[in-house]
């Protein structure tokens, strides 16, 4: 191509001559601007893509960055279930060299930004009292949690009632909550509706528990975690304090709730209505001895109760209707009044009619080993049953007292009399006088001290009210 061009300019010059460079300056021209040509033809442009100061790769066109980062939030969007975006776009820097980089696909580039990147979402902030909670990733999730625990609480008032119907007809929250919309917050601090159900339902402190031992009551148990029996028994409505089992666990709190709920509910209740015993007396019939005449019926009643909780906790409960359903039947008892000195029925009668002002059991930090029946001092005091009497006399705490021996190895103790009626050794028949009602000993009235004992001392003390009719 040179000797063309000098050919062309006059290859035939001398050499040195000024026509023979004048031949020679264009010919370098052209070869400059061919050797550029060559050089700018074997370069390549490519865009390096960077987040958070790293390379995450090359592409080839700078549209595929637009398109991955699209294609990277739409796959980070399914994986989350609801929509994300980066919370900052990478930067992209344009390079020509003649260098050869490997060049990432749209997806190998958009899979890099989802590794690398941090998302962000728009919210719904649930705030209770004033304070958050839980963010969730939209307002129908958040609604979802508050019906959930709404209905939670309507199934647990519902499966504790035991043989009625309860119509939950109100259920309003207590605290004042509110959802609040924000954008740009992490995905990380969004939580789906199960998690923050779980959350919520937890409560604000953990539930500390006791695991009950042998020997313990109530009382032992409260003491010993510095709280009151009545504090014990709140948080374990379901729990029948008389009757706690080695094993059985106690709640010591009641963790307070984030949400809380009022509820208005009726409830129907069918009861029994129990029947009356009527005591017929019949003085052929040896004392002590009875038969049942006519054997009682319950009946059955319906009552209604318009009731008022606060988070499960009745606080006010009326009874605004009651139906007697069916009618009861009175038990008609006959019993023998002719007496048989020291024979015993098996079958106690009343010692004294009255009232009863207290009952066998726990009182006032111990034991009650048996009733106390209201009456009249110089009222006459009667055999539950006939037997042999054991022992007479003043008896400390209990004043004058009488104790009677039956077969079966049961003894009668009569207790606070103000006169005794019989001696020791004596047989009695069921309903003989054996004494009178006094306040003598320890007693703050009137009345009769009675036990039923498996042998003649007190710690052999049993609730009565298995034996008497």
């Amino acid at each position: 191509m040179v000797n063309r061009i000098l050919s062309f300019f006059g290859s035939h010059a001398p050499p040195g001559s000024r026509r023979w460079w004048v031949a020679l300056i264009p010919a370098g021209i052209v070869v400059y601007l061919f050797g550029a040509t060559v050089y700018v033809q074997s370069q390549s442009t490519y865009y390096r893509v960077v987040m958070k100061g790293e390379t995450l790769g090359y592409v080839a066109g700078q549209q595929t960055v637009g398109d991955a980062v699209a294609l990277a939030e739409r796959d980070a969007s399914r994986e989350y279930g609801f929509p994300v975006y980066l919370a900052s776009p990478p930067s992209v820097e344009q390079i020509v060299t003649q260098d050869r980089y490997e060049t990432l696909s749209l997806q190998a580039l958009a899979d890099r930004l989802r590794a690398a990147g941090d998302f962000l979402t728009r919210a719904t902030v649930l705030v209770v009292d004033g304070q958050e909670v839980a963010a969730l990733p939209s307002r129908e999730a958040a609604q979802s949690v508050l019906d959930q625990l709404k209905a939670r609480y309507v199934r647990e008032l519902q499966s504790s009632v035991k043989g009625g119907k309860l119509e939950v007809r109100k259920v309003t929250i207590r605290q004042k909550v509110r959802f609040e919309e924000r954008d740009n917050v992490p995905v990380e601090q969004v939580q789906d509706a199960v998690q923050v159900l779980a959350r919520l339902a937890a409560g604000k402190e953990e539930e500390k528990v006791h695991v009950v031992k042998e020997g313990e009551s109530p009382w032992t148990i409260a003491s010993a975690n510095g709280m009151s029996v009545d504090d014990l028994l709140a948080a374990n409505p379901d729990v029948d304090p008389e009757h706690l089992q080695p094993g059985q666990e106690l709640r010591l709190n009641v963790p307070e709730q984030w949400i809380s709920f009022e509820s208005e509910e009726v409830l129907v209740v069918s009861e029994r209505v129990p029947f009356a015993t009527r005591r017929e007396y019949d003085d052929k019939l040896e004392a002590g001895q009875q038969r049942v005449k006519q054997e009682g019926e319950y009946g059955e009643k319906t009552i209604t109760y318009a009731i008022r909780r606060q988070d499960g906790r009745i606080v006010d409960r009326v009874k605004v209707k009651e139906e007697v359903t069916r009618e009861p039947v009175d038990r008609i008892v006959v019993i023998g009044t002719k007496p048989v000195a020291g024979v015993s029925t098996g079958r106690f009668i009343w010692p004294l009619r009255g009232r009863i002002t207290s009952n066998y059991g726990p009182r006032w930090g111990s034991v009650h080993t048996g009733i106390d029946i209201d009456g009249v001092t110089g009222q006459a005091v009667r055999a539950a049953d006939g037997g042999t009497v054991v022992s007479t006399g003043w008896d400390g705490a209990y004043g004058y007292a009488v104790q009677i021996r039956h077969e079966g190895g049961l003894y009668t103790f009569y207790a606070h009399l103000s006169r005794i009626a019989v001696r020791t050794g004596q047989g009695v028949a069921q309903g003989e006088v054996i004494g009178y009602v006094g306040s003598t000993g320890y007693s703050t009235g009137s009345h009769l001290h009675f036990e039923v004992r498996r042998c003649t001392s007190p710690s052999c003390a049993v609730s009565p009210w298995p034996y008497l009719p």
